[in-house]
């Protein structure tokens, strides 16, 4: 029988194994670690390059991704097969924000200079409704951070990948219901850290 391109390709990927995954010891986890990269890796590259737009930076946060499933392989094993592209690209996605949010972390923290660009006009599209617009994300990002991890991911599963209630309820083992108890949750203690940052309801 002819091998098939997947097939060719999914060995190609194998054999290309990150070194913490060949580093692990036990068969059965090294096993499904390599299946879920070759498997997965094309959809968690896309997710990170949406967010970061570099493809060095994108590969960095699948290899931070794998890391912390390798960390929860017990959990992964409980997710149903048809349900792990959803899981890998949300741990994907969080590793991926936490880089971006790192490398602007890094960026101020560095940044010395004086660059006299920055007290030239901008472009039209920078007036003040567009700037109030940009320090707003800006404020929202930092409550998002605030979140504790269980309900940053439930935000990231509904707003973010867009899944519905019962397949979120089945990816972190909730009821339904219970899922759209947490959400609002997370919802009502987002809104109010934002006002007590200083931030409006309006546009």
């Amino acid at each position: 029988m002819v091998p098939s391109i997947k097939d060719e390709r999914a060995r190609r990927d194998v054999s290309m194994l990150p070194l913490m995954i060949t580093a692990i010891e036990n068969d059965d986890d090294r096993q499904l670690a390599a299946e879920l990269y070759a498997r997965y890796r094309a959809v968690m590259l896309r997710r990170a390059g949406s967010i970061l737009k570099e493809d060095d930076r994108a590969e960095e946060a699948v290899q931070e991704a794998m890391l912390r499933v390798i960390r929860h392989l017990e959990k992964v094993r409980m997710i149903p097969e048809n349900e792990r592209a959803y899981y890998l690209a949300a741990v994907t996605q969080t590793a991926a924000l936490d880089l971006y949010r790192r490398r602007q972390r890094e960026q101020q923290n560095t940044f010395t200079g004086y660059d006299e660009s920055l007290d030239a006009p901008g472009p039209a599209e920078d007036g003040p409704m567009e700037l109030l617009r940009r320090e707003q994300a800006v404020l929202l990002r930092q409550c998002v951070a605030l979140l504790p991890q269980r309900e940053l991911d439930i935000l990231n599963y509904r707003y973010l990948l867009e899944l519905p209630h019962k397949e979120i309820a089945r990816l972190m083992g909730l009821k339904p219901e219970h899922v759209r108890m947490l959400l609002t949750r997370a919802k009502r203690k987002l809104l109010l850290a934002y006002r007590e940052k200083g931030g409006t309801d309006d546009e």
